[in-house]
This record gives C-alpha cells, structure tokens and sequence, in this order.
C-alpha cells in the first residue's frame, strides 16, 4: 500500500465514524495540518507513531502479511 492510498483509507474511516480533523486534533495531538497532508497525500513520508495513533483512535492497526499474497476471506469480509 502506497502513503497515498493509506492516506485515502484513513479520510474514509475518519469521515464513517464522524470525527473531524479537529476532533482528531484534540485525541491524537497531531494537527489538523498534518492530518490533511496524510490523508490527502501531500507528505512524503510519516511517522510509523502517527499512523499508529490515527488507526488507533479509529480502531484499526497495523498488519503486516506477504507481499502480492492474496486476501484472507477474513480480509475481504472485513473490506466491505
């Protein structure tokens, strides 16, 4: 997954649970500048921390699997 599709997917699961970026702001003390930079794919790179609070507030985590590898039935019933 590229930033700039991780970005994308944090926008979604942020707007479907209805938190703002302020919101967000306030839980996660990263800014609303550096939230719209992530989620709209304006930064180069981002820390592993960062993301790693944003999916936890939107309670989600890091997975890591085999590259090209395809999805669990768990993982496609999950992307619905």
């Amino acid at each position: 997954m590229q930033l700039e599709e991780l970005g994308n997917e944090i926008q979604k699961l942020r707007k479907e649970q209805k938190y703002s970026q302020s919101e967000m702001e306030r839980f996660s003390g990263i800014t609303k500048r550096t939230l719209s930079k992530i989620e709209n794919g304006f930064v180069d790179e981002v820390g592993i921390k960062k993301v790693a609070m944003i999916l936890d507030l939107l309670g989600y985590e890091l997975s890591i699997r085999p590259k090209g590898r395809p999805r669990t039935l768990e993982e496609l019933r999950d992307a619905k």
